[in-house]
Formats: structure tokens, C-alpha cells, sequence
């Protein structure tokens, strides 16, 4: 199966070059503000691409997926035939799929959760069996590092991660750590597609799986 990665493209999704595949994922942030007619901007723009599934989770700008503007933008992705994860499960072929849009509190964005308790109880939701796990956030300490040199990957996500062993870890947010790490049998994909100045610089990351 051919796995094509892509994340935080804040509305310029039209300039990430896309060939074709069997799943695409976006891994959040595909707006800059959250507003609805970004939303069915991206959602077109998703329609013509060919893949086979489309796998998408929202980012800490996607604030119209967690507001009272939910129900909405969920229905505009399901009209255009996008699987949107949200602590949630998806199997196609056998390959299991799980994905939340949660990462620890960073200023006044959505989805923020404190980290400890009120974080763990997102974690705690992921199947054990989970082959690609896609957060929008990075797990502590891989691809996570900003460019004032401070880590602010989740560690709870991580213990998660070393716990359940999946396949694939696939996330942005953090524009500065695009790329793969692999690491303990897990290959850790931060794809963010556009770098620290918000200008389309990273190629999807495509992983045969």
C-alpha cells in the first residue's frame, strides 16, 4: 500500500505537488484560521486528487472542527468522500489507521489539552493493534525541536507510542522537524509541507507499506 504524507498547509494546498496513490493523509492544520470556506476550499481541492482514501486529522488552526462549527465542517469532508479521524479508528485492507488532532496546550489554539491527566485520556484511547497512528503533534523529543531550540513534543504521547509500537507515527506542527526518524522499529514522519516562514518547501513524504 502506498502511503502518501502531507500536513500544515494552511491554504496553500494547491502548491504541495501530488502524484497518486492508494492513501492520502494529512496530518492537520489545513487551514490558517479555521474558517468554513477554507475547509470546502481544501475539500475540493482533496475531491480531485487521485488517491483512493483520503485520511485527513485537524491541526491547532482547524478551530471550526472542535467549535460549534463541528458538525458542519465534518459534513463537508464526508460529502467529498475524506475519512476526518478525531480520536478515532479507521481499517482499510487490514492496515489500521487511529488519529486525534490533540498536542499539550500552546497558546490559545484548538485542541489544546494540558499535559498529565486531561491529555492521557486521548492517548488511553488508541488501540494497541494500531498500525499508523497519525497526531497532529510530535511525541517528546523526535522531530519536535523549534528553531529557539526548545522540545514540545508530548511526552505522555510518547510512553503511548513506545507502549503500542506502531508501524508508522505520523504528525507535523512543528515545521521546523520535517522528515523521518526512524527509531526502535518505528518510522516517525514529521510532514510538514511548508517550513518555518510559511512557504511550501517540503515534498509529501511517501512510505510502501
Amino acid at each position: 500500500m502506498k502511503l502518501t504524507f502531507i500536513s500544515d498547509t494552511h491554504n496553500i494546498h494547491d502548491q504541495v505537488p501530488l502524484d497518486r496513490g492508494d492513501v492520502i493523509i494529512h496530518c492537520g492544520d489545513l487551514t490558517k484560521r479555521g474558517n468554513l470556506e477554507d475547509v470546502r476550499s481544501f475539500a475540493t481541492f482533496m475531491e480531485k486528487q487521485n488517491f483512493t482514501h483520503k485520511i485527513v486529522i485537524a491541526g491547532n488552526h482547524d478551530f471550526c472542527f472542535e467549535d460549534e462549527r463541528r458538525e458542519e465542517a465534518e459534513q463537508i469532508f464526508k460529502a467529498s468522500g475524506i475519512y476526518y479521524l478525531n480520536d478515532s479508528a479507521l481499517s482499510i485492507d487490514g492496515l489500521k489507521f487511529w488519529g486525534s488532532p490533540i498536542q499539550p496546550w500552546y497558546h490559545d489554539w484548538a485542541f489544546n489539552r494540558q499535559p498529565g491527566v486531561e491529555i492521557r485520556k486521548h492517548w488511553d484511547l488508541i488501540p494497541e493493534d494500531t498500525d499508523v497512528l497519525i497526531t497532529h503533534g510530535p511525541p517528546y523529543g523526535i522531530a519536535d525541536l523549534c528553531d529557539r531550540g526548545v522540545r514540545v513534543g508530548c511526552s505522555d504521547l510518547l510512553e503511548m507510542v513506545k507502549k503500542i509500537k506502531p508501524r508508522i507515527h505520523a504528525f507535523g506542527h512543528i515545521h521546523e522537524g520535517y522528515g523521518i526518524v526512524d527509531l526502535d522499529g518505528i518510522k516517525f514522519i514529521n510532514a510538514c509541507s511548508l517550513d518555518l516562514h510559511y512557504k511550501y518547501n517540503n515534498p509529501p513524504i511517501i512510505v510502501d507499506i
